[in-house]
């Protein structure tokens, strides 16, 4: 791998975790005002018409063509996209903010561990060092997530059936975000632009919002000052975020993008206290602390490994 993509891939993940954790408290806020589904109608109709017309525009022959032989791996992709922001958007409107972006990423490497062992074997090999961190934090995670759910977390005024709706939809979260990983860098390998499989992606997920909100009689308009704001979050807060990230899983290995995604949750912890319903956490601050030793251990660890090859 060259130094380059492999710098830009890391910069990329670095700013996506970053405008994501931004992303993660205001639609945490938001939610509390809006029907998520509301939300990711949006989002999701303004970036895939933004990255399909892009696609289309460079060669609409060529990608028609690609996309009608690789039907069966979208249909994958946008499984695991409505896993991924299903499950992250719904579980914001129950659980901390820091703990769902913990939660959402942090069993990402422990679960690309057992997918690339046991189900997607052309993925690459873990070394010793990354097995037992992708593992110890898995159980961090675990620990968090109980204690969220017996109230011992940032927002403690849901209920039990609401926190326990809250964990099983970031759980989906952390299971799609990995999915989503592989699939992708499947397509990445095939010669698929970034903006290509974005163009695409959505389609699942946007047409279960829809039909949602045409079952439930939602009304698709807000207010004047909302329309505004989530307009605008589409734009900053998902369509420039999965540019990013996107170029980070075509630039780096599923293990080292789950790793990458750690340092989500260190953003989300400094952003979230902008909120009012949420309240100093030690059990959150402790877990960010955690992951935050066992990636620089996971860092000296790679120097290391590096200097003595």
């Amino acid at each position: 791998m060259q130094i380059k993509p492999l710098s830009m891939g890391i910069a990329a993940g670095i700013v996506f975790c970053l405008i994501s954790a931004a992303f993660d408290v205001f639609v945490g806020h938001l939610n509390q005002r809006l029907d998520p589904a509301i939300l990711i109608i949006y989002c999701f109709i303004i970036s895939t018409l933004i990255f399909f017309s892009v696609s289309i525009t460079k060669n609409r022959e060529r990608y028609i063509q690609k996309a009608k032989n690789n039907i069966p791996l979208l249909l994958l992709i946008n499984f695991s996209v409505m896993l991924n922001w299903g499950g992250l958007i719904l579980s914001l409107k129950y659980l901390e903010p820091a703990v769902v972006g913990i939660a959402s990423v942090a069993c990402g490497p422990a679960i690309t561990i057992v997918i690339s062992r046991y189900f997607i074997k052309q993925a690459s090999s873990q070394n010793k060092s990354e097995t037992i961190i992708a593992w110890i934090i898995l159980f961090g995670v675990m620990v968090m997530l109980a204690n969220s759910y017996f109230g011992k977390s940032g927002i403690a005024d849901t209920s039990y059936f609401e926190r326990t709706m809250g964990i099983i939809y970031v759980i989906c979260s952390a299971i799609g975000t990995v999915l989503y990983t592989f699939y992708s860098k499947n397509l990445s390998n095939q010669g698929w632009m970034p903006y290509e499989i974005l163009g695409f992606r959505n389609i699942l997920m946007l047409a279960s919002a829809m039909l949602y909100c045409f079952y439930n009689g939602t009304n698709l308009i807000p207010a004047q000052n909302l329309l505004i704001i989530l307009l605008l979050l589409a734009v900053i807060g998902h369509v420039i975020p999965i540019l990013l990230i996107q170029y980070a899983i075509k630039s780096l290995e599923p293990i080292h993008v789950s790793m990458l995604l750690l340092l989500l949750p260190i953003f989300t912890l400094a952003f979230q206290y902008f909120d009012h319903r949420v309240a100093i956490s030690i059990e959150s601050i402790l877990a960010v602390l955690l992951i935050t030793v066992l990636l620089c251990l996971l860092c000296l660890t790679k120097i290391y490994k590096k200097r003595i090859a």
